[in-house]
Protein backbone atom coordinates (compact mmCIF):
# COMPACT_ATOMS: atom_id res chain seq x y z
CA UNK A 1 0.00 0.00 0.00
CA UNK A 2 2.87 2.38 0.67
CA UNK A 3 3.88 2.13 -3.00
CA UNK A 4 0.35 3.15 -4.03
CA UNK A 5 0.31 6.07 -1.59
CA UNK A 6 3.68 7.22 -2.96
CA UNK A 7 2.32 6.91 -6.52
CA UNK A 8 -0.76 8.99 -5.66
CA UNK A 9 1.28 11.88 -4.30
CA UNK A 10 3.74 11.63 -7.21
CA UNK A 11 0.91 11.78 -9.79
CA UNK A 12 -0.69 14.76 -8.06
CA UNK A 13 2.67 16.54 -7.83
CA UNK A 14 3.29 15.86 -11.52
CA UNK A 15 -0.13 17.33 -12.29
CA UNK A 16 0.60 20.50 -10.35
CA UNK A 17 3.98 20.95 -12.03
CA UNK A 18 3.01 20.09 -15.57
CA UNK A 19 4.76 22.09 -18.23
CA UNK A 20 3.70 22.62 -21.82
CA UNK A 21 2.33 19.08 -21.96
CA UNK A 22 -0.29 18.75 -19.24
CA UNK A 23 -0.56 15.72 -17.04
CA UNK A 24 -3.94 13.96 -16.80
CA UNK A 25 -3.81 15.15 -13.17
CA UNK A 26 -3.52 18.88 -13.98
CA UNK A 27 -7.19 19.59 -14.70
CA UNK A 28 -9.22 18.14 -11.84
CA UNK A 29 -12.84 18.30 -10.80
CA UNK A 30 -13.91 19.60 -7.41
CA UNK A 31 -17.27 19.20 -5.73
CA UNK A 32 -18.76 21.56 -3.18
CA UNK A 33 -22.16 22.07 -1.62
CA UNK A 34 -23.98 24.94 -3.30
CA UNK A 35 -25.43 27.73 -1.25
CA UNK A 36 -28.81 26.06 -1.79
CA UNK A 37 -27.46 22.70 -0.52
CA UNK A 38 -27.29 21.09 -3.98
CA UNK A 39 -24.01 19.57 -5.21
CA UNK A 40 -21.81 21.68 -7.49
CA UNK A 41 -18.94 20.32 -9.62
CA UNK A 42 -16.41 22.27 -11.67
CA UNK A 43 -12.96 21.88 -13.16
CA UNK A 44 -9.95 23.66 -11.69
CA UNK A 45 -6.21 23.59 -12.37
CA UNK A 46 -4.14 21.86 -9.72
CA UNK A 47 -1.38 24.34 -8.85
CA UNK A 48 0.47 23.04 -5.77
CA UNK A 49 0.85 19.80 -3.84
CA UNK A 50 2.47 19.49 -0.43
CA UNK A 51 2.61 15.89 0.75
CA UNK A 52 4.11 16.78 4.15
CA UNK A 53 1.22 19.12 4.89
CA UNK A 54 -1.17 16.80 2.97
CA UNK A 55 -2.53 19.69 0.93
CA UNK A 56 -3.39 20.29 -2.68
CA UNK A 57 -4.01 23.81 -3.94
CA UNK A 58 -5.76 25.59 -6.78
CA UNK A 59 -6.39 29.27 -7.26
CA UNK A 60 -9.60 31.02 -8.15
CA UNK A 61 -11.46 34.32 -8.13
CA UNK A 62 -12.47 35.28 -4.61
CA UNK A 63 -15.76 36.56 -6.08
CA UNK A 64 -16.71 33.10 -7.41
CA UNK A 65 -19.59 31.04 -6.09
CA UNK A 66 -17.22 28.25 -5.07
CA UNK A 67 -15.50 30.57 -2.59
CA UNK A 68 -18.86 31.57 -1.06
CA UNK A 69 -19.82 27.89 -0.89
CA UNK A 70 -16.56 26.91 0.81
CA UNK A 71 -16.87 29.75 3.31
CA UNK A 72 -20.30 28.40 4.25
CA UNK A 73 -19.23 24.72 4.29
CA UNK A 74 -15.51 24.02 3.81
CA UNK A 75 -15.97 20.34 2.95
CA UNK A 76 -14.70 19.58 -0.54
CA UNK A 77 -14.09 16.58 -2.77
CA UNK A 78 -11.78 16.30 -5.76
CA UNK A 79 -11.42 13.73 -8.50
CA UNK A 80 -8.64 13.34 -11.03
CA UNK A 81 -8.25 10.59 -13.57
CA UNK A 82 -6.01 9.28 -16.29
CA UNK A 83 -8.43 7.59 -18.67
CA UNK A 84 -5.65 6.04 -20.77
CA UNK A 85 -4.03 4.39 -17.74
CA UNK A 86 -7.35 3.56 -16.07
CA UNK A 87 -6.44 5.43 -12.88
CA UNK A 88 -8.74 7.50 -10.70
CA UNK A 89 -7.78 9.42 -7.56
CA UNK A 90 -10.45 10.91 -5.32
CA UNK A 91 -9.67 13.19 -2.39
CA UNK A 92 -11.83 14.53 0.41
CA UNK A 93 -10.91 17.25 2.84
CA UNK A 94 -11.44 20.69 4.24
CA UNK A 95 -10.81 23.81 2.17
CA UNK A 96 -9.10 26.93 3.45
CA UNK A 97 -9.27 30.19 1.52
CA UNK A 98 -5.98 32.12 1.37
CA UNK A 99 -6.96 35.58 0.14
CA UNK A 100 -4.10 37.66 1.54
CA UNK A 101 -0.58 37.36 2.82
CA UNK A 102 2.91 36.55 1.62
CA UNK A 103 2.12 33.10 0.24
CA UNK A 104 -0.79 34.34 -1.86
CA UNK A 105 1.35 37.23 -3.11
CA UNK A 106 4.25 34.89 -3.97
CA UNK A 107 1.96 32.66 -6.05
CA UNK A 108 0.56 35.75 -7.80
CA UNK A 109 4.06 36.99 -8.60
CA UNK A 110 5.12 33.58 -9.94
CA UNK A 111 2.06 33.23 -12.19
CA UNK A 112 2.00 33.94 -15.91
CA UNK A 113 0.43 37.25 -16.97
CA UNK A 114 -2.08 35.46 -19.21
CA UNK A 115 -3.34 33.55 -16.15
CA UNK A 116 -3.62 36.68 -14.04
CA UNK A 117 -5.63 38.61 -16.63
CA UNK A 118 -8.67 36.59 -15.53
CA UNK A 119 -8.64 38.33 -12.16
CA UNK A 120 -8.89 41.75 -13.80
CA UNK A 121 -12.34 40.91 -15.16
CA UNK A 122 -14.84 43.59 -14.20
CA UNK A 123 -17.57 41.11 -13.33
CA UNK A 124 -17.56 38.19 -10.90
CA UNK A 125 -17.54 34.73 -12.49
CA UNK A 126 -21.07 33.50 -13.15
CA UNK A 127 -22.56 36.96 -13.74
CA UNK A 128 -25.25 37.05 -16.45
CA UNK A 129 -24.18 39.11 -19.48
CA UNK A 130 -25.72 40.13 -22.80
CA UNK A 131 -22.76 38.99 -24.93
CA UNK A 132 -19.41 37.24 -24.32
CA UNK A 133 -17.56 40.48 -25.06
CA UNK A 134 -19.20 42.08 -22.00
CA UNK A 135 -16.92 40.02 -19.78
CA UNK A 136 -13.70 40.39 -21.74
CA UNK A 137 -10.73 41.97 -20.11
CA UNK A 138 -8.84 44.47 -22.24
CA UNK A 139 -5.64 42.99 -23.67
CA UNK A 140 -2.43 43.43 -21.72
CA UNK A 141 -0.67 46.70 -22.23
CA UNK A 142 2.63 47.98 -20.93
CA UNK A 143 0.95 50.38 -18.55
CA UNK A 144 -1.11 47.76 -16.66
CA UNK A 145 -0.09 47.59 -13.04
CA UNK A 146 1.39 44.14 -12.24
CA UNK A 147 -0.90 43.75 -9.23
CA UNK A 148 -4.09 44.87 -10.97
CA UNK A 149 -6.70 42.27 -10.00
CA UNK A 150 -4.81 40.79 -7.04
CA UNK A 151 -7.72 41.68 -4.76
CA UNK A 152 -9.79 39.07 -6.68
CA UNK A 153 -7.12 36.35 -6.47
CA UNK A 154 -7.08 33.64 -3.83
CA UNK A 155 -5.65 30.22 -3.20
CA UNK A 156 -7.77 27.31 -2.04
CA UNK A 157 -5.84 24.79 0.03
CA UNK A 158 -7.47 21.43 0.54
CA UNK A 159 -6.28 19.62 3.66
CA UNK A 160 -6.73 16.03 2.56
CA UNK A 161 -8.26 13.58 5.05
CA UNK A 162 -9.33 10.75 2.71
CA UNK A 163 -7.92 9.35 -0.52
CA UNK A 164 -9.59 6.75 -2.72
CA UNK A 165 -7.41 5.18 -5.43
CA UNK A 166 -8.83 3.05 -8.23
CA UNK A 167 -6.72 1.25 -10.83
CA UNK A 168 -8.75 -0.30 -13.65
CA UNK A 169 -5.78 -1.46 -15.70
CA UNK A 170 -6.13 -4.73 -17.66
CA UNK A 171 -3.73 -6.52 -15.28
CA UNK A 172 -6.34 -6.47 -12.53
CA UNK A 173 -8.48 -3.92 -10.79
CA UNK A 174 -7.22 -2.53 -7.48
CA UNK A 175 -8.88 -0.12 -5.10
CA UNK A 176 -7.62 1.19 -1.80
CA UNK A 177 -8.89 3.86 0.56
CA UNK A 178 -6.53 5.84 2.76
CA UNK A 179 -7.78 7.67 5.83
CA UNK A 180 -5.65 10.08 7.81
CA UNK A 181 -5.25 8.97 11.45
CA UNK A 182 -3.42 11.46 13.72
CA UNK A 183 0.02 11.51 12.05
CA UNK A 184 -0.20 8.76 9.43
CA UNK A 185 -2.27 7.29 6.63
CA UNK A 186 -4.17 4.05 7.24
CA UNK A 187 -4.94 2.08 4.07
CA UNK A 188 -7.76 -0.42 3.54
CA UNK A 189 -8.24 -2.58 0.45
CA UNK A 190 -11.78 -2.31 -0.90
CA UNK A 191 -13.69 -3.91 -3.75
CA UNK A 192 -13.37 -1.93 -7.02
Amino acid sequence: MQRILDQIWALLTEGAHAGAERSPFTMVQIATLGLDGAPRVRTVVLRQVNRDQRTVTFHTDVRSEKVAELKKDPRIAMVACDLDAGLQIRLEGIARIVDRGERRDAVWNASRPRTLILYRAPLPPGTSIEAPSDAHVPPESDDVERNAGIENFCLVDIEVSKIDYLDLSPSGHVRVRFIRDADSWRGVWIAP
